[in-house]
């Protein structure tokens, strides 16, 4: 087999071959795994391990190191001479998170992918159950399962069987995962609806989705909560669909990003320094989502409503009740459980 060459990219390695050396060539995995890191060091082994046992073999994992100051290139390299599946892209600078999660999807080859947080782990199952999922029906664009909460010694968090949370012992904090059935019916309005207010956390982000649907959406645009965004877009080319074991784990810890203040986000987020309006921003994506996607005119006009009405009630809610990331079923709730209505819609 004629072995990948390497192409020097400014700071960018990239997987390259020549076209008359095609034959005999392996062929491209089945899935890319796209991991953006920004001083990872003492998570990023724990995901790699997580990867490297799945059942599972046929992919590629692509790390997108956003010029790192911790031990992170010393771990990449060390997993990329262990297995050959693992290239590592450094950026000569930091250009922030989500264009570090766009960038990563730009460098796979693979029908398949799958984002993949540096802090989240997954159970060895994970990528043979999701890429069964996508195998089994075609209309389904992205495979996930139930998602589990960890703490930063990677224990799971006990489960209330009462209230359906997961509780952190230490504070009391109770965090409800997002519910498999988002994005599972054959209607696209409403699985746009679904996401729009039932997409808490957006961990489906990180299941795997067939490459072509998400290259016809506008991946990440740079404003927090962006992830919802993109999966709105992606709801509107097909079904969601989650297997109901919780093979996704997802970390919670104290430099977790849903616990940075706004400003300290945002500069997380994007480096670019520029003022902007999140909430403006939010409204032109979502009230976009619909254009250019594969549906009547008829549902574009109700998606359209749908946002009108999604923004009204956001709106209202911040007015009357704060922040939904400290909210009842929100993100992290420590607080009494009768003071607030059973649903509170995300921001």
């Amino acid at each position: 087999m004629v072995p990948r060459k390497r192409l020097l990219i400014g700071a960018v390695v990239a997987d390259m071959v020549d076209a008359d050396q095609c034959k005999g060539f392996d062929p491209l995995p089945r899935l890319s795994i796209g991991i953006p890191v920004f001083n990872g060091q003492e998570f990023l082994p724990g995901l790699l391990e997580s990867l490297l046992a799945q059942t599972f073999r046929d992919f590629e994992i692509l790390i997108c190191d956003n010029a790192s100051s911790d031990r992170t290139p010393e771990i990449c390299r060390e997993y990329g001479q262990r297995d050959s599946r693992i290239h590592y892209i450094r950026n000569e600078r930091n250009l922030g998170a989500i264009e570090n999660f766009n960038r990563v999807f730009a460098f796979a080859t693979a029908p398949l992918f799958k984002w993949a947080a540096h802090d989240d782990v997954h159970h060895e199952l994970y990528l043979e159950t999701c890429v069964r999922v996508l195998d089994d029906n075609s209309d389904i664009v992205l495979a996930h399962t139930g998602t589990a909460f960890i703490d930063e010694k990677g224990e799971i968090l006990p489960l209330e069987q009462e209230t359906g949370s997961f509780v952190d012992p230490r504070s009391g904090k109770r965090y409800w995962a997002d519910g498999p059935g988002i994005g599972d019916t054959p209607v696209a309005a409403e699985r746009f609806w679904q996401v729009l207010t039932r997409a808490r956390w957006g961990t489906h982000m990180f299941g795997v989705i067939r490459h072509g649907a998400l290259q016809q959406t506008s991946l990440l645009p740079k404003f927090a909560g962006s992830d919802r965004a993109m999966l709105a877009e992606l709801a509107l080319l097909g079904r969601f669909r989650c297997a109901s074991e919780p093979l996704f784990f997802k970390r919670l810890h104290t430099n977790v990003s849903y616990a940075l203040g706004h400003k300290e986000l945002k500069a997380f987020l994007s480096t670019d320094g520029r003022y902007y309006s999140r909430r403006l921003r939010q409204m032109k994506a979502f009230f976009g989502a619909s254009r250019g996607k594969p549906i009547s005119g008829l549902s574009k006009a109700v998606c359209f409503i749908l946002v009108a009405v999604h923004s009204a009630r956001v709106a209202i809610q911040f007015v009357t009740q704060g922040d939904p990331r400290t909210a009842a079923h929100g993100y992290g709730w420590s607080g009494p459980l009768a003071r607030w209505p059973r649903w509170r819609t995300p921001g």
